[in-house]
């Protein structure tokens, strides 16, 4: 049993930024910038976390009614290699944005999502629902962009917790993005950073980053390296 419980822990850290939905490269913030051409398209994002023990997958597929509303499913799986178990997760968000921000140079928006989570051999139990609010502000010509989202959580025999996180980013190079993400749900912070880059403008980009967890029971880093296609 006390294994068991390290291993829920240890999950629990490499995964604090997949417990919801959010948009990439980031891993726990969502954007508000509404992409003018996203009419009925879809796009499929995937992304592999390793701390010192613990390996995540995560994929996600997005389709976008229009520019300002979408759906996304986030599926993950995550193996503890010292305690031999391992971990499923599935969320499902709705995004609707209530503005263009390349008209009025911010945008922000409402995000609904659900989670289920299944441990090792037990059955699938729905793990949390979350409420959040992404602002994006764009305040320079080449890129540059302030997100930040705020909302509530409320996992499975947990009290409710508050959610916040801030991104900022720019363009540091042709087709390379640079971004620092911090984010705090309940007792849990995370630090991550790191650089997009786009292999095709639009279509296809890679992403290397690092991410630090810090939790009440203990904390994990590691590196997260992603992989997106859009406009599909």
């Amino acid at each position: 049993m006390a294994l068991w419980r390290s291993f829920l822990v240890v999950l629990m850290l490499a995964c604090i930024a997949t417990s919801a939905a959010a948009d990439r490269p980031f891993l726990a913030t969502d954007s508000a910038a509404a992409e003018e051409d996203d009419d009925n398209v879809w796009s499929v994002e995937s992304w592999l976390a390793r701390t010192a023990r613990v390996r995540t997958l995560t994929v996600a597929p997005e389709y976008a009614f229009n520019p300002t509303t979408s759906v996304q499913l986030e599926l993950s799986r995550a193996r503890d290699r010292v305690a031999r178990e391992t971990g499923y997760e599935a969320d499902f968000e709705v995004k609707y944005l209530f503005n263009h921000i390349a008209r009025d140079g911010y945008g922000v928006g409402v995000i609904a999502a659900l989670g289920w989570d299944k441990a090792g051999s037990a059955g699938w139990r729905r793990g949390s629902a979350s409420l959040n609010v992404p602002f994006t502000w764009s305040f320079a010509d080449h890129g540059a962009a302030l997100h930040v989202n705020g909302g509530i959580e409320k996992a499975s025999g947990e009290r409710r917790a508050w959610t916040r996180s801030a991104v900022l980013e720019g363009e540091v190079a042709r087709r390379t993005t640079a971004f620092g993400e911090f984010a705090r749900a309940g007792g849990e912070r995370l630090a991550h950073a790191g650089v997009r880059h786009w292999l095709q403008r639009e279509k296809l980009a890679l992403d290397v980053s690092w991410q630090r967890v810090r939790a009440q029971d203990g904390r994990a880093s590691g590196i997260v390296i992603g992989l997106g296609l859009y406009d599909l």
